[in-house]
């Protein structure tokens, strides 16, 4: 016996062929958005065998970032304890002797590392997979765009951390964010001036007090845009579940206590750094920060942020009209308010007049159109676009009156599924021995279960609902709310005259819907093993401690991975066979005062400042300066090779007879990557 899967063809039913379901329509997903999830499946393949689906920790990457932002803050506060002297010097001891010396302190700084690391990882996973599921879409725009600023707080809050212990790395956050300065804006003199001020003082306290204020800050302004991110969700959720809390907790102490962070030797701006290990979760941008290509690299970013932000936009071609409620249907029960996943729909009083007391009504700003409604409704008084249950149940008789008096398997699956896995069994494909029609609807918990009994009355041999693994709904608890229905166990329930019908519920990955299809073997084997696919009995998994075993294992694989990632890669920011020579005049009006003695002994006006290395000019530039009046700092540096110069910094005058006004002259050998400072505050003037 041959079998058709997918639709009856257009002479036998009157409808168009190879058209998915009309409800559908407005639901089917763009080929971007599938091509992203086909190839993010196949990454998350593996991680479902340790225990199936219910171990796959990209079903819980929202609730694991709340977790592991959650220890970094904690162990942050438990750092910060020992930060109770804010300069340069004292900042990176009090790293270097107070928290790598004690065994604790140091598992702690690791922990903040490594936590932090893995839940920038997290963070962007939970954004690639809300991508891929289209939940950026209408009222869900402020979640998305909350959740891109959170990202990029969140991001400058890890780097404000390695500035704040003062070695090479926050050297070269320094030197980076220099450069970003120049690039954009006038201060980047003012800055260098000031640090290199505050180093010989004892103010560089302010600068340490800066970061570590602004550090505490993004972490706060983060923590308030994630009120943003949950605020229009019903019943959102926080933390994990207790294992992967437990897992993850061990797995992050027991690695951090492997693999300690240690130190790098304390930021020198007379020493460039060499080839260090850098973090490229955090220090990705760094290689392409100097130079000539700087400007491109912040502008792409920016350019990055802002398309990121305007997705719920640029993506979006149509947006399906919200759900219509019928008020002579609606009968006030309070269930679909109840299962709403976004605080869509709310009770009002009716006219007292009416038989009911409540009605339900539905915010359009907050619907997204998820479809989970429809299936909380008995009564039919809800609808979505063409989506009804006149719709679904014609849908439903037409197929079954295709196959006549033939055994058909109905299967009912999401639009997540029809877009990949489902996909090949929606427009006729043949088999052997059975008949299968499969539905897709927006998700299946669109099914109300009294048209699952009605498929049952009409004449189908069974019923398989199809949906997503627990925790991985694109509509968040559709096939949560499914399970229970069918189960009998949550409002509408299933008629318990068909309590014992052949209905099964299976919930797979998108990518594994043809592990739900009729297996054609032994008919005992097959009633034995649909058994534990009786709603209720598949939702909930029995795991072993063999499954969390090979699950954390490979949380710990993963770890041990990102751990050494960050200490492998060792760009070479600056080229070590050079040097150079920086001259710093903090304040410009401090050359007025010795250029005035000067004239007025001889009677000369200097014209110009001067820094000649031996016969070669390095900088000219016309003196007085163009802005005297203001505290315009001068701030320029200058390759130079390795080995001996002569350095000469003058104030020169060429009226009639030529004077030089030296203020610094003195010869220097210069090492690989060292930066000789030439700074005025510290140059006693000699005349020439």
């Amino acid at each position: 016996m041959s079998v058709k899967f997918g639709h009856p063809s257009a002479s036998e039913t009157g409808q168009l062929p190879k058209q998915q379901f009309e409800g559908m329509a407005e639901f089917r997903r763009s080929a971007l958005l599938q091509w992203v999830e086909r190839w993010a499946l196949l990454i998350e393949r593996p991680f479902n065998w340790p225990g199936g689906a219910a171990l796959n920790l990209f079903y819980h990457t929202d609730t694991l970032a709340v977790f592991l932002w959650l220890i970094v803050g904690l162990t942050g506060i438990y750092l910060s304890l020992f930060y109770y002297q804010f300069d340069f010097e004292n900042a990176y001891l009090t790293v270097a002797v107070k928290i790598e010396g004690p065994v604790v302190a140091r598992v702690v700084r690791a922990v903040h590392r490594y936590a932090s690391d893995s839940a920038m990882i997290v963070t962007v996973l939970h954004g690639i997979r809300l991508y891929f599921m289209g939940r950026f879409r209408g009222a869900r725009w402020l979640a998305w765009v909350a959740g891109v600023i959170i990202f990029l707080l969140l991001w400058l809050d890890g780097l404000t951390g390695y500035w704040l212990i003062w070695d090479q790395r926050a050297q070269l956050i320094t030197d980076s964010f220099t450069a970003f300065l120049s690039r954009f804006s006038d201060a980047a003199p003012s800055f260098v001036s000031a640090l290199l001020i505050s180093s010989k003082t004892d103010r560089s306290w302010i600068f340490i007090a800066v970061i570590f204020a602004v550090h505490i800050l993004l972490f706060g302004i983060a923590a308030l845009f994630f009120w943003w991110h949950i605020m229009r969700l019903n019943r959102p959720h926080y933390l994990p579940p207790s294992y992967w809390m437990i897992g993850v907790s061990v797995v992050v102490v027991i690695v951090s206590a492997l693999f300690p962070l240690g130190m790098l030797p304390i930021a020198d701006f007379g020493q460039r750094p060499g080839a260090i290990p850098l973090d490229p979760f955090y220090f990705f941008y760094l290689p392409f920060s100097f130079g000539q290509n700087a400007a491109r690299l912040w502008i792409a970013l920016a350019v990055i942020f802002v398309v990121l932000n305007l997705i719920p936009w640029l993506l979006l071609k149509r947006t399906p009209a919200p759900i219509r409620i019928d008020d002579e249907k609606c009968g006030g029960c309070k269930v679909c308010a109840d299962d709403c996943p976004y605080k869509a729909i709310t009770m009002n009083p009716r006219a007292a007049s009416q038989p009911n007391k409540l009605i339900a009504e539905v915010n359009p700003h907050l619907c997204v159109t998820c479809g989970v409604c429809l299936g909380s409704c008995d009564r039919g008084a809800i609808a979505m676009g063409k989506l009804t249950d006149a719709a679904i149940s014609q849908s439903i008789e037409t197929r079954l009156a295709h196959h006549k008096d033939k055994r058909v398997t109905l299967c009912f699956t999401c639009e997540r599924h029809a877009a990949q896995g489902a996909r090949p069994y929606l427009n006729g494909r043949s088999s052997d021995h059975r008949e299968i029609e499969v539905i897709p609807l927006p998700c299946v918990a669109s099914l109300p279960p009294a048209l699952v009994a009605r498929a049952m009355s009409s004449g189908a041999g069974e019923v398989r609902v199809v949906g997503c693994p627990p925790d991985d709904c694109s509509r968040r608890e559709g096939n949560q709310w499914t399970d229970g229905r069918l189960g009998r166990t949550r409002l509408p329930r299933l008629k318990k005259t068909y309590e014992n019908a052949p209905i099964y519920t299976f919930w797979l990955p998108p990518d594994a819907f043809a592990q739900a299809l009729p297996v054609l073997s032994d008919e005992v084997k097959l009633e034995e093993k649909m058994e534990s696919n009786r709603p209720g009995a598949s939702y909930s998994p029995v795991l072993t401690r063999r499954n969390f075993a090979l699950a954390f294992g490979l949380l710990a694989i993963l770890m041990a991975v990102q751990v050494v990632s960050t200490q492998i890669w060792s760009p070479q920011i600056y080229p070590m066979s050079q040097a150079s020579v920086q001259l710093v005049i903090p304040d410009s009006r401090a050359l007025i005062h010795p250029a005035e003695r000067f004239a007025q002994k001889h009677r000369e006006l200097l014209t110009r400042l001067v820094l000649r290395d031996g016969g070669e000019i390095l900088f000219d530039q016309p003196y007085p300066f163009p802005s005297e009046e203001g505290e315009d700092p001068l701030v320029v540096e200058f390759p130079a090779a390795v080995g001996g110069h002569n350095l000469t910094l003058s104030l020169i005058s060429d009226s009639g007879n030529p004077s030089t006004l030296v203020l610094y002259d003195q010869t220097v050998t210069l090492t690989p990557g060292q930066v000789w400072i030439i700074m005025y505050d510290d140059i006693p003037p000699r005349h020439k």
